[in-house]
């Protein structure tokens, strides 16, 4: 309210001294004009007599001069007369004085009245940060969206209506639609690097950063056109680990590493990869010779499973589907500032938590538990979710080897 005062004090100071002259005396007003008017009068004559006395004009001539310039003093002095009487015979309520204040007092109140009939009086204040995250483009993007989504039903096959839509499903995370949405430009419009980098990353991280076969193809058809791309070298190695080719794999991830920039913020994700192939390495040599020396108790425990009727379950692959780095953590650390970044990480491991409380038995979920907590530095977390997972592999001696391995390479100790 204080600072609405303020605003018509101001408003009506300003008309105030605009409307200055008004509040000047009438009487003042016309007594100088008509000493401006003898003070013209008075040089003109002057100048009268000095053509006369030079022998411009003869005496005649001077007389009628003075004769035409006192007629035209006359007239002037009846028009003030007449204005003068005209402003005294108005009525008090609509003196120049009155007219300047009703005018001070009307400016500020009728902008008012405008305010709130056509503003948003009600509308919160918005400080400065908060303007900086919410962007009145995004506020409408929806509806953006749903007349893009609307022309497209239209016009299936208006490659650029896909072809603009599709980075706008990525960055809202709707990765089966962006996925379409590529595949739909590159069928209309033709491969350039953007579309199939585009569609590869849609897919990926549709498929939970599973490097399925379409997103494979498409990061080697990159490559055909940008030899040099980390990003589609790194998720082709991630495919050959994710399919237990671990020497093609770790090839791959050292051929990425070698080229990196000096200061590129994913080669401690590169690293990491390495250095789980080599944990994976020792676990499949350490269940490799622990199978070897008990192969003939084996032998004799199958025939007992035979005679009984029974089958023996076979060991499980180390290979398929190992843990690493999930595609949104590089979707975080693409589109997220730093601090919506760390939040959306947490949030995903503690969903991550949550799944495996009622699913204890995905082993492989318990590993990406473990290295989450650990990179987050939640320690305690990790030893916590260690020793679910152990329990949960009780009486498997692979998996317990993992778990093992994992423990030695985050430097858990337990």
């Amino acid at each position: 309210m204080i600072l609405w005062i303020a605003f018509a004090v101001v408003a009506a100071a300003a008309v105030a001294v605009l409307a200055r002259p008004l509040l000047a005396e009438q009487h003042g007003v016309t007594a100088s004009a008509q000493e401006a008017d003898l003070a013209v009068y008075r040089d003109q004559l002057a100048e009268i007599d000095a053509d006369r006395d030079r022998g411009l004009i003869d005496s005649a001539e001077a007389e009628s001069a003075r004769t035409e310039l006192a007629r035209r003093l006359l007239q002037r002095s009846e028009q003030s007369d007449d204005a003068a009487q005209a402003a005294a015979s108005l009525p008090k309520s609509l003196s120049p004085a009155t007219i300047a204040y009703a005018t001070a007092l009307a400016i500020p109140v009728l902008s008012i009245a405008i305010y709130l009939a056509l503003g948003s009086p009600s509308m919160p204040g918005m400080p400065q940060s908060a303007r900086l995250h919410h962007s009145p483009a995004q506020a409408g993007i929806d509806e953006l969206v749903a007349k893009v989504e609307a022309q497209l039903r239209e016009t299936p096959e208006d490659g650029r209506g896909w072809d603009a839509i599709a980075p706008v499903y990525l960055r809202l995370q709707r990765f089966g639609d962006a996925s379409n949405a590529f595949a739909r430009a590159i069928r209309l419009l033709g491969e350039t690097p953007k579309r199939l980098r585009g569609f590869a990353e849609s897919t990926v991280l549709a498929n939970n950063g599973i490097v399925v076969e379409p997103a494979r193809l498409a990061y080697q058809q990159l490559l055909t056109k940008e030899p040099g791309d980390h990003e589609a070298r790194f998720w082709l190695a991630m495919a050959d680990e994710q399919e237990g080719k671990l020497d093609a794999a770790e090839k791959g991830y050292r051929s990425v590493l070698t080229d990196a920039p000096e200061d590129a913020p994913w080669k401690s994700v590169v690293e990491a990869r390495i250095a789980t192939i080599a944990a994976q390495r020792s676990t499949t040599e350490a269940t490799g010779n622990s199978q070897s020396g008990s192969k003939q108790a084996a032998g004799g425990q199958s025939t007992a499973n035979a005679d009984a009727g029974t089958k023996p379950s076979p060991p499980e692959t180390s290979g398929a589907k190992p843990p690493g780095p999930t595609s949104a953590d590089i979707a975080a650390a693409r589109e997220l500032s730093k601090d919506d970044q760390q939040a959306f990480i947490n949030a995903m491991v503690e969903r991550l938590a949550g799944k495996l409380d009622k699913n204890p038995d995905d082993f492989e979920g318990w590993l990406r538990l473990v290295r989450a907590y650990s990179v987050l530095g939640r320690k305690d977390d990790a030893g916590r979710a260690l020793v679910s997972a152990r329990k949960n592999a009780e009486g498997n001696s692979e998996r317990n080897a993992r778990l093992d391995a994992l423990a030695a390479e985050l430097g858990l100790g337990i």
